[in-house]
């Protein structure tokens, strides 16, 4: 990301609002852009997104869509969408798990899956009991380290992965690298590029981590 030029404005196609008791508003940087959420469980489903490899880039707020209900022409705007390197795009609804009965989104969804023209994004709705604690602190974290890359680290702890046999812990990286805390962040990138990849996926990356190289 180059910090020497401001951020560009969010995208979104509409405005956020402010004015909701008990709710997390607010924005980051991605891409030298602006994203704005409109809850603490959107933003981390957008660190998840922009830390899936198919992920190109990813908007916020695109321009509604409409759809028929049976009854009524309406209008529904996703939270994200996602565009894949590969081209395929894919519209992401958020949405707490214990609100999606009663919300109808589900319905909501179908219809508009089913209305969509050929050609068009494929719809997901993605709850948080999609993912686990660790899913989100470890994208959290990913995607806070990820921000500032020091090239000259990444490369070196990416060497040390050709002499590896077998799982190491994160801890015994960093000490053979000299980096410090540096390296750490040095490796929890590598994780997010898949050069190494966590024995365990369930877990917090810490330094008690073990990993081990991503074969190809």
């Amino acid at each position: 990301m180059n910090y020497s030029k401001p951020p560009k404005p969010s995208r979104a196609s509409r405005s956020m609002a402010l004015k909701s008791r008990g709710s997390c508003r607010g924005f980051a940087i991605f891409q030298n852009r602006v994203i704005v959420f409109e809850s603490h469980l959107e933003l981390m489903v957008f660190f998840m997104l922009t830390l899936r490899m198919q992920t190109a880039t990813v908007e916020d707020q695109p321009d509604a869509v409409t759809y028929w209900d049976g009854e009524t022409l309406r209008r529904h705007t996703f939270d994200f969408l996602v565009i894949n390197h590969d081209g395929s795009r894919i519209y992401i609804a958020v949405k707490p798990a214990k609100r999606v009965e009663r919300s109808g989104v589900k319905t909501t969804l179908r219809l508009i899956a089913d209305q969509l023209p050929p050609g068009s994004p494929s719809v997901r709705l993605i709850t948080d009991a999609d993912f686990s604690y660790a899913d989100r602190y470890n994208a959290t974290q990913a995607f806070d380290f990820l921000r500032f890359p020091v090239e000259e680290h990444d490369e070196a702890i990416a060497a040390m992965a050709d002499d590896l046999v077998g799982a190491v812990r994160i801890a015994d990286l960093v000490a053979a690298s000299g980096l410090g805390a540096m390296g750490f962040r040095a490796i929890v990138r590598l994780i997010a590029h898949r050069v190494f990849e966590p024995v365990n996926r369930k877990e917090r990356i810490t330094n008690d981590t073990l990993v081990r190289p991503v074969v190809a």
